[in-house]
């Protein structure tokens, strides 16, 4: 049985336009039909946050979620993340996280509650590149129905933290957000280090056309600070 990653997309969705002033982004992507493949990309933004990019890939065997949300380096908020890959039979990857910046240890403490309450047989081992999320990750393989239903109450809660502090974030003084773009920028790069993402968006279309979405839709730099 498949993840229904359509479920968490629509969670993922609801949440974000309940947030304040939110506004639909425009992109190119947002339909990707190319043989058996098909993207769907949708992406806010709102007072906080610069970008907010829901990603739903289909294939005959596959189901693909992406989300993060990044915030605008001039609020102290961390990133929100989650992944979904889900075959016919097994959720292969399921993963949520608020991944840390400068200054944003204020919600590790709800963030621990949560996932001390969830417990998954089967967690996976994090790659070498990514050091750049927080000790609160849920990373693992999902087999069994009640494992899906945690798993969605996990992404439920987390957002429900995240979008709290962001109706919540004011700006803060230019030394942190520098370090916070800083600390954004590297999240991107670290990101694009996945060699797994590379290898199915290339078998899916091409390496240059793959390359080009990793770096421009799925994990875009903040802007350069002077022009904040």
């Amino acid at each position: 049985m498949r993840c229904d990653v359509d479920d968490i997309a629509n969670l993922i969705r609801s949440s974000a336009e309940s947030l304040p002033d939110v506004k639909i982004l425009h992109n190119d992507f947002k339909l990707v039909e190319h043989n058996e493949v098909n993207i769907v990309n949708e992406m806010w933004e709102c007072p906080g946050l610069r970008k907010i990019h829901l990603e739903v890939a289909k294939t005959k065997h596959l189901d693909v979620l992406h989300c993060v949300f990044f915030p605008d380096p001039r609020y102290n908020l961390p990133i929100f993340g989650a992944d979904i890959i889900a075959t016919p039979t097994v959720v292969t990857a399921a993963i949520a996280d608020i991944s840390p910046v400068k200054g944003t240890d204020y919600i590790y403490d709800k963030m621990k509650i949560i996932h001390d309450n969830f417990t998954f047989k089967e967690p996976r081992p994090l790659p070498e590149w990514a050091d750049i999320f927080s000790p609160y990750m849920k990373f693992q393989r999902i087999r069994e129905d009640i494992e899906r239903v945690h798993f969605y109450q996990v992404v439920m809660e987390y957002l429900i933290i995240y979008c709290d502090a962001v109706k919540n974030a004011k700006k803060g003084n230019m030394e942190d957000a520098y370090q916070r773009y800083q600390d954004q920028v590297r999240y991107s790069e670290q990101q694009r280090k996945n060699p797994k993402t590379l290898a199915v968006l290339s078998n899916w279309f091409d390496k240059e056309w793959a390359e080009n979405y990793i770096n421009d839709i799925l994990f875009c730099k903040p802007r350069p600070m002077l022009a904040l």
